[in-house]
């Protein structure tokens, strides 16, 4: 464990030093944004200004990109003048970005953040009468807030992204006053800026931020860069050619595919973790033999018990289920629990399932159904076990069929005080 973080550590140094930026796509299938209107736009944009013309000039921007400053802010800003430059009516700016995914320039994870970036921009600021403002009663925490707002452009954008500037102020206003509420920020930036504590434009900027709820973004363009180099660093891919469009489903609930929820909630450590977790089952799977040892009183061998092929299945399942359960327990983890499919995602993540294994599993639609008992699922994973197998390590027993069991069993809403709740036996 500790050898596995100081090796990311030691080895990403001099890498991240060297290294030219690039976010091209190298795991997602199907973009997540690929709707008929975005697809519809990409002729317009192309017709424009060239698809050559735009990855040619998203390329020299990046070139240029230091990999201590990467920001989507800057990203954008350059690349819109030279479109600018190229066709003086371009104003279409999302559109290109959404070419770019098109041709796997970018994934999904950069795309959200670029299109973020614009959004806040290019936001329209609401004009509100002075009673539809509500500032704060507390005058000594409403002090202390506009003391930080005063600093945010020597003290936070000076040295950060402006998204990552506008967060960690964000934090700093949270410790300030926890109870604080984004609309009564609103009123303490109108106030900051009419006492001028903060200029016209500094005050334009942070209430695009506030209105974007940009402190809820947990990525930004610099910290995906290091996350993605880290992981690609300590797990080449094989081919990364590969795609899967399982990832790029959208989570339910949510408005972000798999991958992006891993990216956005898990550090580079953690999903290494996660991974490796599907790694051991992996080779339990493929093990020739399993065995339990006695030994008696002086430690000598007593009996030794070799389980069978079935024991070896489920000894590999329960021992899946609890090292996941005991995942929060990890000092990386932070008491924070990875559900199976976050896992799934991650092992993919660091290519120790292929896309193949991974869309066959999330082609069995009726596994993942919520509202289907155990014996409803277990009954559509028996049914098609014969066409998942072809694809799974050698038999009797496979790999996906595998972690197919281990979700049904994960997705029925076990009691929590179940039996493989963190137990082995």
């Amino acid at each position: 464990m500790r050898a596995l973080i100081l090796a990311v550590g030691l080895m990403s140094l001099p890498v991240f030093a060297q290294e030219s930026i690039n976010f091209r796509n190298d795991r997602e299938g199907k973009s997540i944004y690929a709707t008929g209107a975005v697809l519809r736009n990409l002729e317009n944009v192309t017709r424009e200004i060239s698809g050559p013309e735009i990855l040619s000039n998203y390329r020299a921007v990046l070139q240029g990109v230091n990999v201590s400053r990467v920001c989507a802010y800057d990203v954008n800003s350059q690349l819109k003048r030279r479109f600018v430059r190229l066709s003086p009516r371009f104003n279409d700016y999302i559109s290109t970005l959404h070419y770019l995914r098109s041709q796997n320039e970018i994934d999904d994870v950069a795309l959200s953040i670029l299109m973020k970036a614009e959004e806040v921009t290019t936001a329209v600021i609401e004009v509100k009468s002075p009673q539809d403002l509500r500032a704060p009663t507390d005058r000594v925490k409403n002090a202390a807030i506009l003391s930080i707002l005063s600093e945010f452009e020597a003290k936070y954008a000076a040295r950060d992204c402006f998204d990552d500037a506008y967060r960690k102020m964000w934090a700093d206003i949270v410790r300030s006053d926890s109870g604080l509420r984004t609309a009564q920020l609103e009123a303490l930036l109108v106030m900051a800026r009419d006492r001028r504590k903060i200029t016209s434009a500094t005050y334009q900027k942070l209430e695009r931020a506030r209105a974007q709820e940009l402190e809820a973004s947990t990525l930004s363009l610099k910290s995906y860069h290091q996350k993605v180099r880290s992981i690609r660093l300590q797990y080449p891919l094989r081919d990364a050619s590969e795609k899967s469009n399982y990832i790029t489903q959208k989570v339910d609930n949510m408005k972000v595919s798999r991958r992006q929820k891993l990216m956005e909630n898990y550090t580079d450590i953690q999903i290494m973790l996660m991974g490796n977790v599907v790694k051991r089952l992996r080779s339990r799977l493929e093990a020739s033999r399993i065995d339990i040892n006695i030994f008696d009183r002086e430690g000598n061998p007593s009996e030794t018990i070799s389980l069978d092929p079935m024991e070896r299945f489920r000894f590999a399942i329960k021992l899946l289920r609890k090292e996941i359960a005991t995942l929060s327990l990890n000092t990386y983890f932070n008491g924070r629990s990875p559900d199976y499919l976050d896992v799934m995602a991650a092992s993919y993540e660091i290519g120790l399932i292929p896309a193949s294994e991974v869309d066959e599993l999330a082609a069995l639609e009726e596994v993942w159904n919520p509202r289907k008992t155990f014996w409803d699922k277990a009954s559509t994973w028996i049914t098609m076990f014969s066409s998942v197998a072809t694809i799974a390590i050698p038999p009797p027993y496979g790999f996906i069929p595998a972690l197919v069991l281990v979700v049904i069993e994960a997705t029925t809403g076990r009691d929590a005080n179940a039996e493989d709740n963190g137990v082995l036996f």
